[in-house]
């Protein structure tokens, strides 16, 4: 039997996801000012959230409105999210080593695209046998996931942005929290609704918090920049 989503809990289904959006999208902007390579990877991984994301969120909303159940649209999250973040992550990786000084990734598109190849053929075999494909699917958002906070916690603690490097620790804890509850505990309506708002303000704070560091890194692409342009002068 399905649940039946009341229409107020399926529209603040997408507030979680549109705060992730514009947080990932501040990353993206800046990540593009040094290196459009390494940009363009985060804007293709931040399409691949929106798509995962809304999908999922519409799909909610449809089940609320008139009960209509689109598999496609609840089934869309983790094969997009998955490799987005994967991209992202790898992304911000290379982006952290040039503006350190040091060399980026020679083939950024290289090692993420055969790490998405070999999670998403396991996804296929489990599937064809009938078994949980989402398993490498979930797993392997989650470590994109978390590996996207927690270089951003380090580089806000490398700056001394030491409270922001809490709050990005604090997300990554109540995301993997807010999973885990999703998976054990039952999924009743007030279940679901602290599972949103909590969800909600833990993606606010995300997006809040790549606005600060954001801005701060945008101050040292500059430098970098000319750097980078010295180096290959010389």
């Amino acid at each position: 039997m399905e649940m039946e989503y009341s229409l107020a809990l399926a529209l603040e289904d997408y507030l979680p996801v549109i705060f992730s959006l514009v947080g990932v999208w501040f990353i993206a902007r800046t990540v593009l000012q040094l290196d459009r390579g390494l940009g363009s990877m985060v804007y293709v991984g931040l399409g691949l959230l929106a798509v995962g994301g809304v999908l999922k969120a519409t799909w909610k909303l449809l089940m609320a409105l008139n009960g209509t159940d689109i598999p496609l649209f609840s089934q869309a999250l983790f094969p997009m999210i998955a490799p987005g973040f994967t991209l992202i992550a790898t992304a911000v990786y290379s982006y952290t080593r040039q503006l350190q000084g040091k060399p980026g990734l020679r083939r950024p598109w290289l090692v993420p695209l055969i790490v998405i190849a070999l999670f998403g053929g396991g996804s296929a075999l489990i599937a064809s046998n009938g078994g949980p494909w989402r398993v490498p699917l979930i797993m392997l958002a989650t470590l994109g996931n978390t590996a996207l906070l927690l270089m951003l916690a380090i580089g806000a603690w490398r700056r001394n942005m030491r409270p922001l490097a809490v709050v990005f620790v604090i997300v990554l804890l109540t995301i993997i929290g807010m999973s885990q509850m999703a998976n054990n505990v039952p999924q009743t309506i007030p279940v679901q609704w602290f599972e949103q708002i909590v969800q909600t303000l833990a993606q606010l704070a995300f997006c809040l918090g790549t606005w600060q560091l954001t801005r701060q890194m945008e101050q040292e692409v500059p430098v970098r920049r000319l750097a980078l342009t010295n180096s290959r002068l010389s």
